[in-house]
């Protein structure tokens, strides 16, 4: 299996406009939390017919945002499917000749910030059933800050850097990888199975976190 990419950065009209879907979007990220499933079981998550789940990831495929999971396979009747990077990136073109290309991220974006705040809307809802112990940690904030263009541009790189971390902590973990010593208890040296939550064993549950940070004249 390739190695995933790490944060692709989204340049073709055709890749922007392919990920501007809705069900797409949903897809991607229900992949992303549950590292490898079966359509069957991702249509489930995003609660539409595994027929149209197939169909979208097909379409997910033939521009590498996701990749079939040979390897995975136990019965010849499912067909696995993992990502095939860890996330993306896009910006809205400045060029005045490439208005395809900016109409293209425009609707990108606003299909991501639909998604951000639906789950948001989800989180409030479904709060108490959650307990305290997740209701006192979770955080909706907002800073006002005096930043250059420089500045905003390190702290962005900061913030991504504590966010691999803590991803790649939660990996290790997960593949029992992680040294014993800073794990408060001793490796086997056996992950669960992808597609498998092992929140269980580690208490972990999937997380969403999502930042806005843009520049605003008051």
């Amino acid at each position: 299996m390739a190695a995933r990419q790490p944060n692709r950065r989204l340049d073709d009209v055709q890749d922007l406009r392919v990920m501007a879907h809705p069900l797409r979007v949903r897809l991607y990220y229900a992949l992303i939390a549950l590292e490898a499933a079966t359509a069957s079981r991702l249509a489930e998550s995003v609660n539409e017919s595994p027929a149209l789940v197939s169909y979208h990831l097909r379409q997910l495929r033939e521009h590498g945002f996701v990749e079939e999971a040979p390897d995975l396979v136990s019965d010849r009747r499912e067909r696995w499917w993992r990502p095939a990077t860890d996330g993306f990136r896009f910006s809205l073109p400045e060029a005045d000749d490439v208005p395809e290309a900016r109409a293209a991220a425009v609707a990108l974006q606003r299909t991501a910030l639909a998604n951000q705040l639906e789950r948001l809307e989800s989180w409030r809802d479904e709060q108490p059933s959650w307990g305290p112990e997740w209701s006192q940690v979770a955080v909706s904030s907002d800073v006002m800050l005096r930043l250059t263009p420089a500045e905003l541009a390190a702290m962005n790189d900061e913030l991504h850097a504590v966010l691999r971390a803590y991803r790649g902590r939660a990996r290790d973990d997960a593949r029992g990888t992680t040294d014993p010593a800073t794990r408060g208890g001793s490796s086997t040296g056996a992950g669960p199975t992808p597609g498998e939550d092992a929140d269980v064993a580690d208490g972990r549950e999937h997380v969403f976190l999502f930042l806005h940070a843009f520049p605003f004249r008051p």
